[in-house]
């Protein structure tokens, strides 16, 4: 009974720990969970990805097969990415978007191929080898401005918040990601990138990746990932 009781309260801790990003915030209001977010596998259990070559690091939806409504927002305004508690884990955060082929609704697109770029990051704070912080560590959600000059159409934006608390061996980072579904209006004329593939993007083994965030502390962090595209 007691060992019952134990291994119970180590899952509901577990969970805890753990979160996912169900819903967007557009005029400033949080959208409801998973209406303009694709439903992620781990909706329930909040597991994250720890495979970098697998297609669940795009959107992590091979199990639900989600879609998700498409919402309006304005290039140029404030957005933002909701988490269901706060970002639990230390960590950094990449903000990616990519745009559906001309004519092919977003609902019905899947992301494949080079077509994803940076729009806002996240990264520790270093001073020599005397601590790292993490400002990305406990916000309840993340909020950046899509570039004016961001082509109008339809995208998805994807959050990837990476814990780096194990990562100390290959496999230990978690990825905690999400996808939602926008269309953006009063675009500009810019050509976003530089475009990566997700998978592709990682091989696992990048400093910001694979990293001991504990000791000896780290006197530097590279960002994992591309440049961020402002516009």
């Amino acid at each position: 009974m007691f060992r019952s009781v134990v291994v119970v309260a180590a899952l509901v801790a577990q969970a805890f720990a753990h979160y996912t990003f169900p819903s967007l915030i557009v005029n400033n209001v949080k959208t409801d969970p998973w209406v303009n977010v694709r439903m992620t596998n781990n909706h329930y259990d909040r597991a994250p990805v720890t495979n970098v070559n697998s297609t669940d690091l795009r959107c992590y939806t091979s199990k639900t097969n989600a879609t998700a409504k498409t919402i309006d927002v304005n290039a140029g305004s404030t957005m933002g990415i909701a988490c269901d508690q706060t970002i639990y884990h230390a960590g950094v955060v990449n903000v990616y978007m990519a745009k559906s082929p001309e004519g092919t609704d977003v609902a019905n697109w899947d992301g494949s191929g080079s077509v994803w770029f940076k729009v806002y990051e996240i990264t520790a704070k270093t001073d020599g080898g005397h601590s790292i912080t993490f400002p990305a560590q406990g916000l309840p959600s993340v909020n950046f401005t899509l570039p004016e000059s961001l082509p109008s159409g339809q995208y998805l934006v994807r959050m990837e918040a990476i814990a780096l608390h194990d990562a100390e061996q290959y496999g230990g980072a978690q990825f905690y990601i999400s996808c939602g579904q926008v269309n953006v209006n009063g675009g500009g004329d810019g050509k976003p990138g530089p475009l990566v593939a997700i998978p592709g993007v990682y091989t696992g083994y990048e400093p910001g990746i694979l990293i001991d965030i504990n000791w000896p502390i780290p006197k530097n962090y590279t960002q994992p990932g591309p440049a961020v595209w402002s516009g």
